[in-house]
C-alpha cells in the first residue's frame, strides 16, 4: 500500500505541472513566427521534409540552415556569424533541427504544432525539475514531511514563470529547452543511479549518457553538464572530500583531458584573433563585454525576481561598461560577485543549497555571458539559471515558514499570478509586429528594434512605414549594414532600383561579407543590363558562399547575355553539383550547350530538365 500511496502522489504531482504548463502557454498555439524562426525552418530546405526517408532525416539534422534561399530575411541575423560572413550549415544541433523537420513533415508550416512540441518539452523539464529537487531535498536531509511538496511547488513557480516565455512561446529556442531538459535529465538519472546498484545503476547511467548526447546535439550550452554533475558529486554525496578523485583515476584523467581539448580550442594560434573578429558585428569589445556581463548577471536576477511583463522584452539595452567606472555600477558589480563567490565557497558545507544555486547560476550562465562575441542579454538565457533563484526562496519559504498552510496558500496564490502574467506576456508574442513594438517601446535606444520592426511591416507589404524604421535603425547606428540591406530591400520592391543600389553599396562597404547584399545588388545590376557589374556581384557572393548555388546559376545566365557560353556552362554545372534536382538549371545549361554547337549535351540536359517538370521545360 505504502508504494501505491506513493506512486499516487508522484502521477497527482504529475498531473498538476502538466496542467499548469497548459494553462500557462494556452494561448500560444496561434503565435506568429518570429526572429529566427524563419532562417532556421520556415526558409530552410533541409527542415522541410516530405518524407521519412533516412537520407531526408539525416540531411535534416546535419544542415542547420539553408543558405542558399535568397529570399532568407536578412533581418534575421542568425544567417550570419558574428563576423558578418554567412554561416556554414553544421550539425551543431542535430536533434532540435529533427524535431522541427518532424514537426514540418506532419504539419507543414501551420504554428501550433511547433507550439505543442515546444510546451512538451517545457513539461518535460518541470518534470525532471520536480524529480531532482526531490532527490536533492533528501540528500540534504530536509525536513522529511515537506520536502516534496517544497519539491513540488518550485517547480510549479518555474514552470509558469514569465521570464520562461521567451524559451518556451519562441519557436526556434526549442533549442534551449530541448538541452536543458536533456540536462536536467543527464542530473537526474545520475542521482538516481548513485543511489542504486546493480542493473539498474547501469540502465540509470546508460540513461544519462544518452540523456547528456540529446542535449549536446540541442545546444552547446550541454557543454556545461559534466561541470555540474562533478559539482552535485562534490556537494551532495562527498561532503566536500576530493578522496573519491583519487579512486577514481580513469574519470579523473577523461575529465582533466575534456578540460584540456576545451582550453586549446582558445589557446592554438590564431584562435584569440578569430574570437576577436567576431566582436567586429558588435558595438562593443571583448573587455568590454566582460566588463558589461557581471552588470548584466544582476539585471537577470531582477527579472526573475520581479517578472512583471512590462519588464519583459526580446530586446533590452544594457549600457556598455567602457571601463571599471563606467557606468559607476560597473566596478561594484565586478566585486560584489567576487565577494559572493568566496562566500558561497566559504560556507559551502554549512549552507551546501543555497552555494550549490550560487555555482549553478554562474555556470549555466558562463558560456553565453563570458567571452563569446553574442549579444549582451538575453532572457531565453535563464531557462536553467532561473531555478538557482526561485528554488531557494520558494522551498525555503515551504520547509521553514511557521505557518505553513498560510505560506502554501500564499505560494499558490503567487502560482496563480505568476500564471496570469504568463498569459499576458504570451499574448506580446501573438504578432511579429506586436512583438517588435513591444521591443522599441522597451529598448528604444536599440537600433536592432527598430529594425525588426521595419522587417515585420515590411513582410505585411507596408513597405512604407517599413522604410521609416530602417532610417530610424540607420539614424541610432550608422554603421548598421543589416539595416542598410534591408532598406535596399524594401526600396527594390517599392520600384527603386537606384535608392536600392545606394543602400545595397552603402551596407557592403560597411560589411564586406553581406553575401545577400551581393547577390540582390547583383540582380538588380542584370536587370538594368549591366551584366559585367551583374557578374562582379554574383562573384562576389559565391566567393563569400561557395554554396550559394542560386548565385551560380544567375551568374551563369548573366555570362549568357555577355556570350561566354563555356563559363556559364560551367556556373550551371556548379549549381547542379549543390542543388541537382533543379529544372531550371538543366534548361539554361541545355541553352548553353545549345550554342556551343553541342547538341547532344544540349538535348540530354533538355530531356532532364522536362523529366523534372514536365509542364515548363521543353527543348528550342
Amino acid at each position: 500500500m505504502p508504494l501505491f500511496r506513493k506512486t499516487n502522489r508522484l502521477l497527482a504531482a504529475a498531473g498538476l505541472l502538466a496542467l499548469l504548463v497548459a494553462l500557462a502557454y494556452a494561448n500560444t498555439f496561434h503565435a506568429d513566427w518570429h526572429y529566427d524562426d524563419r532562417p532556421n525552418i520556415l526558409e530552410n530546405r533541409f527542415i522541410q521534409i516530405t518524407s521519412l526517408a533516412p537520407a531526408d532525416l539525416l540531411r535534416a539534422m546535419s544542415q542547420d540552415r539553408d543558405l542558399n534561399h535568397p529570399f532568407s530575411n536578412p533581418s534575421f541575423t542568425s544567417l550570419y556569424r558574428s563576423d558578418g560572413r554567412l554561416a556554414p550549415a553544421g550539425q551543431s544541433r542535430p536533434f532540435s533541427n529533427l524535431t522541427f523537420a518532424l514537426n514540418y513533415y506532419f504539419s507543414g508550416e501551420s504554428g501550433w504544432s511547433y507550439h505543442l512540441v515546444n510546451l512538451v518539452w517545457h513539461l518535460f523539464s518541470a518534470l525532471a525539475v520536480f524529480g531532482l529537487l526531490r532527490l536533492t531535498f533528501r540528500r540534504a536531509n530536509l525536513a522529511e514531511d515537506r520536502r516534496e511538496l517544497a519539491a513540488l511547488v518550485a517547480a510549479a513557480v518555474w514552470a509558469v514563470h514569465p521570464i520562461q516565455t521567451q524559451a518556451v512561446t519562441y519557436i526556434v529556442q526549442r533549442q534551449a529547452v530541448m538541452a536543458s531538459a536533456g540536462m536536467l535529465l543527464t542530473l537526474l538519472a545520475y542521482v538516481a543511479g548513485r543511489e542504486s546498484s546493480g542493473a539498474r545503476k547501469k540502465l540509470l547511467y546508460a540513461l544519462a549518457g544518452v540523456a547528456f548526447i540529446l542535449a549536446l546535439g540541442s545546444k552547446e550550452i550541454a557543454l556545461a553538464t559534466p561541470l555540474l554533475i562533478l559539482l552535485y558529486e562534490i556537494y551532495f554525496f562527498q561532503n566536500f572530500s576530493f578522496a573519491f578523485l583519487r579512486r577514481h583515476p580513469i574519470a579523473l584523467a577523461l575529465a582533466l583531458l575534456a578540460l584540456a581539448g576545451f582550453l586549446f580550442m582558445f589557446a592554438w594560434p590564431g584562435a584569440l584573433a578569430k574570437l576577436l573578429q567576431g566582436y567586429q558585428a558588435y558595438p562593443f569589445t571583448l573587455s568590454q563585454r566582460l566588463l558589461t556581463e557581471p552588470r548584466v548577471l544582476f539585471q537577470y536576477l531582477a527579472l526573475i525576481l520581479l517578472p512583471w511583463p512590462s519588464r519583459l522584452s526580446v530586446e533590452h539595452d544594457p549600457a556598455i561598461s567602457t571601463s571599471l567606472f563606467s557606468p559607476s555600477t560597473t566596478l561594484p558589480a565586478l566585486l560584489t560577485w567576487i565577494v559572493l563567490l568566496a562566500l558561497g565557497l566559504r560556507y559551502a558545507r554549512r549552507s551546501p543549497l543555497l552555494s550549490f544555486a550560487l555555482l549553478w547560476y554562474l555556470m549555466n550562465l558562463f558560456l553565453e555571458s563570458s567571452f563569446l562575441p553574442l549579444d549582451l542579454m538575453f532572457e531565453h538565457r535563464l531557462y536553467l539559471p532561473s531555478l538557482a533563484v526561485i528554488v531557494p526562496l520558494i522551498a525555503g519559504l515551504v520547509l521553514y515558514a511557521p505557518r505553513w498552510r498560510v505560506t502554501l496558500f500564499s505560494l499558490g496564490l503567487l502560482v496563480l499570478v505568476l500564471l496570469v502574467s504568463t498569459l499576458a506576456r504570451n499574448r506580446v508574442w501573438q504578432t511579429d509586429q506586436g512583438l517588435w513594438r513591444d521591443c522599441v517601446r522597451k529598448a528604444p535606444f536599440q537600433a536592432s528594434s527598430f529594425n525588426n520592426l521595419a522587417g515585420a511591416y515590411d513582410r505585411k507589404g507596408q513597405l512604407e512605414r517599413a522604410i521609416t524604421y530602417y532610417h530610424h535603425a540607420i539614424r541610432l547606428n550608422p554603421r548598421y549594414a543589416m539595416a542598410y540591406f534591408n532598406l535596399g530591400a524594401s526600396l527594390q520592391k517599392l520600384g527603386q532600383p537606384d535608392q536600392a543600389l545606394a543602400a545595397y553599396s552603402r551596407s557592403v562597404a560597411l560589411n564586406p561579407y553581406l553575401v545577400l547584399a551581393y547577390y540582390n545588388r547583383g540582380n538588380l545590376y542584370f536587370r538594368q543590363g549591366r551584366f559585367e557589374l551583374a557578374v562582379s556581384d554574383y562573384s562576389r557572393a559565391v566567393a563569400a558562399n561557395p554554396n550559394y548555388a542560386w548565385a551560380y546559376s544567375n551568374r551563369g545566365t548573366a555570362y549568357m547575355n555577355l556570350g561566354q557560353y563555356q563559363r556559364a556552362v560551367a556556373d550551371y554545372s556548379q549549381a547542379l553539383r549543390i542543388t541537382p534536382n533543379d529544372p531550371g538549371d538543366y534548361f539554361n545549361r541545355g541553352n548553353a550547350y545549345h550554342r556551343l554547337g553541342r547538341e547532344d549535351r544540349a538535348q540530354a540536359d533538355f530531356e532532364k530538365a522536362r523529366e523534372l517538370n514536365p509542364k515548363s521545360f521543353s527543348g528550342p
